[in-house]
């Protein structure tokens, strides 16, 4: 058992860097929405300090690449080291911490779904302020509906849609993605247009169209070509 966060000790005022930042998950726990989420608050937290926040994804994380503001994500066990701050998303098995920092949020993936507790426990983590909580709400309600709907990492039954096949589950399962209710090139438009968008991780962007050209390509059977991580 572990507890579901505990304090970084990071106090809400003046920005500053933050000790390394770890994300590991299994493949589809909903690590990249924990990843994102843990990029968004470094680099809000550490802006205009040197060196700036980075955030990348690491397929083999070494001891030497942890140094202040820097957030990686990888699938792989992090070193033992004790100088980073670790975040643990589990998917269908739990993994072992032992041996390692101990994890300030544990994340899952029925917790995964609910956005607005999700985010309330980095609140508490972090220290955040309610403006900066607000703003990190706002972006991860768009981002949500963009990474389910569109891209190499879209939900399953999505893509069944857009194959033409038969969606194995009711509309109103927890599980439906809703993508056909979104006009998703306005959805787009509108994550751009969120104060934290400038800070979306690499490859994140979704960009007016983005989605358009992913349902055009998936419609005729050819796989998106963003890099799945």
């Amino acid at each position: 058992w572990l507890p579901p966060h505990r304090s970084l000790k990071v106090t809400a005022g003046p920005p500053g860097p933050l000790p390394p930042i770890v994300q590991w998950g299994q493949p589809r726990s909903g690590s990249t929405f924990q990843y994102t989420l843990l990029c968004l608050i470094a680099k809000m937290r550490g802006r205009g300090t040197s060196p700036e926040p980075t955030c990348n994804f690491a397929p083999t994380l070494s001891a030497d690449m942890l140094q202040p503001n820097t957030v990686f994500k990888t699938h792989r066990r992090p070193p033992a080291a004790s100088n980073y701050s670790l975040f643990v998303s589990h998917g269908d098995k739990r993994l072992e911490t032992s041996g390692l920092p101990e994890p300030v949020v544990v994340q899952t993936l029925a917790r995964n779904k609910d956005l607005l507790n999700e985010v309330d426990r980095y609140r508490a983590a972090f220290g955040l302020s309610p403006d900066e909580t607000e703003q990190i709400l706002g972006y991860m309600r768009y981002w949500s509906i963009l990474r389910r709907c569109c891209g190499l990492q879209q939900s399953k039954y999505n893509r069944l849609r857009l194959h033409g096949c038969a969606v194995p589950i009711a509309v109103d399962s927890l599980e439906f993605p809703m993508c056909e209710a979104y006009n998703l090139t306005a959805v787009e438009v509108l994550f751009t247009q969120t104060r934290l968008y400038s800070y979306s991780p690499d490859g994140m962007e979704n960009k007016p169209g983005t989605c358009e050209a992913d349902e055009q390509l998936l419609a005729k059977s050819i796989s998106p070509t963003a890099t799945a991580s």
